[in-house]
């Protein structure tokens, strides 16, 4: 494990899980129908028992029958413009998104609760899929009422949706100028910004959102994601930590608490969190090969020995376990299974400058030269960078006497 390169090549094993994102729309106090005041109506007795019949089935989860109950409503009162706006809320409960914003569509025209219509209108649109039809709808929302908090965070989700992380930016900023204390919010600020690649104010994002709920998982993990990709990386342990303390069994915050561990040459940290992750899922090839990663450094190589077969027996393709079980076996000058395992790693991903280097040292050192050779000139025709290390390995010095290997180091780059 001495060469410059090699401690690279367990980095593919160790990619940190980003945590899994996803918008967080508002709907509170939006989604239940609105009933009529008495002096709406024009004395339609029997239309006011349908209406309310409608709000009844439409509590009981009845979504088909509260709105045949609302269209007999308006056809005896075509007043009561307030039942399309609740048709359209049961027609979107009961999956009839089309219907729904055709319903929305209808209140609108006739003068209901604009505001609140064109916010369904929106939420509908955006179940739909048409990103830019909710934009424009949360617009009016936000037009007639510049304090709905939700419509301006779901106009956000729906810029989001739209690949324009800036205008969402704007979006979630406007709805935390009416309420800050909005968790949702800060969450689906701090995923915009970071879509932005304003990574520090993501941080300051999620911070806030921790400080919010502080029982959130979820929070610290997303925040533990940026301080790592931020180079911070005691301060994700630190979030990671707290996450497994709330979450203890979600395996992928263990094991990405290892793998910062793993960065910070905290190596029985990393092998406790690996080994803790192993307890909530052990078919995952990728935790086997960080564990024995840790544990090779740890200078425990028989078991890291064990955990590499593993990955291996769970996933007999995994290039990097193959590669680090051969950086095992060459710590201990098994060198024969060493180039058996690069070659392994090199079957799986030919395209890894890598594997061929560390195969042609393995087999240089035992004196098999000619096919040391071939494997030298592979990995510098896929990577000239590989040029600079070879004159210090010295079991690499017989090949440098080849011509077509002098011909390769020729015009060595600085």
């Amino acid at each position: 494990m001495s060469r410059g390169h090699d401690r690279t090549e367990g980095k593919p094993g160790r990619r940190r899980r980003r945590p899994r994102r996803r918008a967080e729309p508002l709907r509170a106090g939006s989604r239940l129908p609105k009933p009529t005041d008495a002096d709406e109506t024009r004395g339609a007795a029997d239309a006011r028992m349908l209406f309310d019949d409608g709000l009844r089935r439409f509590s009981e989860g009845d979504f088909s029958g509260a709105i045949l109950a609302w269209e007999r409503a308006l056809r005896l009162d075509p007043t009561r413009v307030e039942a399309w706006s609740n048709i359209g809320k049961a027609c979107e409960a009961d999956g009839r998104l089309d219907q729904a914003a055709d319903a929305f569509r209808r209140a609108i025209a006739l003068g209901a609760d604009r505001a609140e219509a064109w916010f369904q209108l929106g939420n509908t649109e955006d179940a739909r899929g048409d990103k830019g039809a909710a934009v424009a709808a949360f617009e009016q929302a936000t037009r007639l009422d510049p304090a709905s908090f939700h419509a301006w965070n779901n106009m956000g989700n729906a810029w989001v949706g739209l690949g324009r992380p800036e205008q969402a930016i704007g979006c979630y900023r406007r709805a935390l100028d009416v309420r800050d204390d909005l968790f949702e919010v800060w969450m689906n600020l701090a995923a915009a910004l970071e879509d932005a690649d304003r990574a520090a104010e993501s941080a300051e994002a999620l911070a806030r959102a921790v400080d919010l709920r502080p029982e959130s998982a979820e929070a610290r993990k997303r925040l533990a994601w940026i301080l790592a990709e931020r180079g911070d990386l005691e301060g994700a342990a630190e979030a990671y930590s707290r996450a497994a303390a709330i979450a203890a069994g979600d395996y992928e915050v263990w094991y990405n608490l290892g793998n910062v561990c793993l960065d910070l040459g905290r190596h029985g940290d990393a092998v406790r969190a690996y080994r803790t992750a192993l307890t909530r899922r052990r078919d995952d090839h990728e935790v086997w090969n960080n564990l024995g990663n840790a544990l090779a450094l740890e200078g425990r190589s028989d078991e890291a020995v064990t955990c590499f077969r593993h990955a291996l027996e769970i996933d007999g393709g995994f290039a990097p376990s193959w590669n680090n079980l051969g950086h095992v076996f060459e710590s201990r000058g098994e060198l024969l299974e060493a180039a058996r395992a690069y070659s392994e790693a090199a079957r799986f991903d030919p395209e890894h400058p890598a594997y061929h280097f560390n195969g042609a040292v393995a087999l240089a050192t035992i004196g098999r030269y000619d096919e040391a050779a071939e494997l030298l000139r592979r990995a510098l025709t896929l990577d000239s960078r590989l040029r600079a290390l070879v004159s210090g390995i010295s079991g690499l010095a017989p090949l440098l006497r080849r011509p077509e290997i002098r011909a390769l180091l020729r015009d060595r780059p600085p």
